[in-house]
């Protein structure tokens, strides 16, 4: 996980790749950049976008920032936790159970699951906002480390005459709806704060090969607390069609025991007897 409130991982494993989530936190950084630039086309003119052949740049997270109309389809696949505190509550897909490792990126490079989180598909372009700037105005800054950028290869992000490309454009679009789809994820995760509904879970999983994992600190909705909310407050979850969206993080918590089904692969063994679990 990538803030301070992030549930912590303990493990008999040996220790994971750098933390990437931590890394880019300490510096102030969106996650897995390393040299952020606002994108000027006075300045980059000549800047274009290879295509993703590796996801490298993702192995060193256990969480992945989601957004509210991707947690339906994130929930097939992903267990999915709140993450962050007052403002910057959010959603997160459960990628690893160690602080640094995302079970999802083979040793190709390539994703390992059949749906990519939209902030990764995001990277590396991210929307930025100054204190000083209006509403509905932004800042496009890109990860100038990442080398899918280069000057040679790929689609250029302007025209000779400076203007944005129709790649540039298309991807301007798509990270106006990412962004557009976070506050929504982040409205949801405020009212169900307000309302009372998150409660701290532990994580246990144990291999064959004696290995045991731990992970504390994972806020989750409580059934308990949702079936004893008032009848008006049930009626306004469903009404906002929050309700659905409730039911769909009750059921990525099953995803779990596919993550350590991934691991167990990963280290050569297999689950022990003892089952998976996320209690409370």
């Amino acid at each position: 996980m990538n803030d301070a409130s992030a549930p912590a991982a303990a493990a008999t494993a040996t220790p994971p790749p750098r933390d990437a989530a931590a890394a880019a936190a300490a510096q102030g950084l969106p996650l897995f950049f390393r040299s952020i630039e606002a994108l000027d086309s006075s300045v980059h003119r000549m800047l274009r976008r290879k295509p993703r052949e590796s996801y490298q740049f993702a192995t060193g997270t256990n969480a992945i920032p989601i957004v509210y109309g991707e947690l339906p389809r994130i929930a097939q696949e992903y267990p999915v936790v709140f993450a962050g505190d007052g403002p910057n509550l959010h959603l997160v897909a459960l990628v690893g159970l160690t602080n640094a490792e995302n079970l999802f990126v083979g040793a190709d490079g390539r994703w390992q699951g059949r749906y990519v989180p939209a902030y990764l598909r995001c990277y590396p372009f991210a929307l930025a906002r100054g204190p000083e700037q209006s509403p509905g105005t932004f800042t496009v800054a890109i990860d100038r480390a990442c080398p899918e950028f280069s000057n040679v290869d790929g689609a250029p992000l302007f025209d000779t005459a400076g203007e944005k490309t129709a790649y540039l454009n298309q991807m301007l679009e798509f990270l106006q709806h990412y962004d557009a789809q976070m506050e929504q994820a982040r409205r949801f995760a405020t009212r169900i704060a307000e309302l009372g509904l998150l409660v701290s879970v532990n994580a246990e999983a144990r291999l064959r090969n004696g290995e045991q994992f731990a992970m504390s600190g994972l806020r989750v909705i409580e059934r308990g607390a949702l079936y004893k909310l008032s009848n008006e407050a049930k009626l306004e979850l469903l009404d906002n069609e929050m309700l659905e969206m409730v039911y769909h993080h009750f059921a990525s918590l099953q995803a779990f025991s596919q993550i350590v089904d991934r691991l167990a692969i990963q280290r050569g063994t297999s689950v022990s007897d003892v089952d998976p679990s996320i209690k409370a």
